[in-house]
C-alpha cells in the first residue's frame, strides 16, 4: 500500500538558481512519464543503465536482507523500484508535489508499495536512525555546497547501513567527449524530421563540478566503517537530446545500443575483474561516493 505525507508543502531544498528549471523540464514533457524501472530485459540505455546501477550496489552492500530503504531527490523513484521488487520498505521524497505524484504512478505501474514524502533534502523529516540504505541518483550536484545534504542523509542512517550517493557532476572530459559528435549528428536528423522547439529544447540545469577530491573530507569526517569510491556509468549517452530529462531514441535504435552497451561492459568486466559499470573517475559519466555506517 502506498501512502503520501507532506512536509513544508513541498519546502525546496536551496540550490544554485532556481528550481523552476526543474519544473520546466518535467512539466507536459513525455520524458517525465519514461519508466526506468523493468522486471526483465533492458528495452533501453536508460533502463540498462539502472540495472547496471543496483547490480553494483547490491555487489557493493554483500547483498543485505531488505530493510527500509530511503531515495532523496527520487525524481520518477526508479531507484525505488528495484529496493521494492526485492522486498525493500521503499521511502521516497522529493521537494515537488508534483514529481512525487508521478513517482507514485511508476511505483503503481510497477506493481510496487512505498511511502511517498514531500520534504526538504537539508531537513528531512524522519528520525535519526530511521534507514538501512539511503540513496539517491543525480541529486549533490545540483548543490554549490552539497556537504550540509550529506550530513542529513548520515543522520538518518542506521549503524550498519549504506549512504549510496551516485553522483553527476558537470564533467564535459568524460567518456562523452569522444561521442559528442554522434549527438550533434542526432539533434541536427531531429530538426530535418521536425522534431523542433519543446520537444527539442530543455531549460539548462546548473550542476557544479565538484569530483572526489572534495566529496573525501565530508565522507572521511564521518568516521564510515567503510568508504567506497568509484567512477560508474562507462558508457556514453545517445540521443538527439541528451539534456535533463534525457530523451531515448527510437526503440530500435535503443534496443541496439543495448546490446552493444551490454556487449561491452561484459567485456570490461573480463579485463578488470570488476562489475563493468564501474571505470575511472575521469571517464565516468558519474561519481559513486559510497559510505557504511
Amino acid at each position: 500500500m502506498a501512502s503520501d505525507k507532506n512536509t513544508g508543502g513541498g519546502k525546496t531544498a536551496p540550490m544554485k538558481g532556481s528550481t523552476s528549471e526543474f519544473h520546466a523540464n518535467w512539466s507536459n514533457r513525455p520524458e517525465s512519464l519514461y519508466n526506468h524501472w523493468t522486471g526483465g530485459a533492458a528495452k533501453n540505455q536508460v533502463q540498462f543503465a539502472f540495472k547496471n546501477h543496483w547490480q553494483v550496489f547490491g555487489e557493493l552492500m554483500g547483498h543485505p536482507k531488505p530493510g527500509a530503504s530511503l531515495e532523496v531527490g527520487c525524481g520518477r523513484g526508479s531507484l525505488s523500484s528495484f529496493f521494492a521488487q526485492a522486498g525493500w520498505d521503499a521511502t521516497l521524497l522529493d521537494y515537488s508535489p508534483a514529481v512525487i505524484r508521478i513517482a507514485r504512478d511508476v511505483f503503481t505501474a510497477n506493481g510496487h508499495s512505498g511511502h511517498f514524502v514531500t520534504g526538504d533534502t537539508l531537513a528531512l523529516p524522519f528520525p535519526d536512525e530511521s534507514f538501512d540504505v539511503v540513496a539517491h541518483i543525480g541529486l549533490l550536484e545540483h548543490f554549490e555546497e552539497p556537504g550540509d545534504a550529506v550530513l542529513e542523509q548520515w543522520r538518518v542512517l542506521r549503524s550498519g547501513g549504506w549512504l549510496l550517493a551516485y553522483i553527476v557532476p558537470e564533467k564535459p572530459d568524460n567518456v562523452q567527449r569522444h561521442f559528442k559528435w554522434v549527438n550533434v549528428l542526432l539533434k541536427a536528423g531531429a530538426k530535418i524530421f521536425g522534431v523542433t522547439g519543446k520537444r527539442l529544447e530543455k531549460e539548462a540545469v546548473y550542476r557544479n563540478d565538484l569530483g572526489s577530491e572534495y566529496y573525501m573530507p565530508i565522507f572521511e569526517a564521518l568516521e564510515p566503517a567503510e568508504l567506497f569510491v568509484s567512477g560508474m556509468y562507462s558508457m556514453p549517452m545517445i540521443s538527439h537530446s541528451p539534456e535533463f530529462p534525457f530523451s531515448l531514441l527510437p526503440a530500435p535504435m535503443e534496443q541496439a545500443l543495448v546490446k552493444i552497451f551490454g556487449a561491452s561492459v561484459a567485456f570490461r568486466k573480463m579485463l578488470t575483474g570488476r562489475h563493468g559499470w564501474l571505470c575511472s573517475e575521469k571517464n565516468g559519466q558519474a561519481l559513486l561516493m559510497a559510505a557504511r555506517k
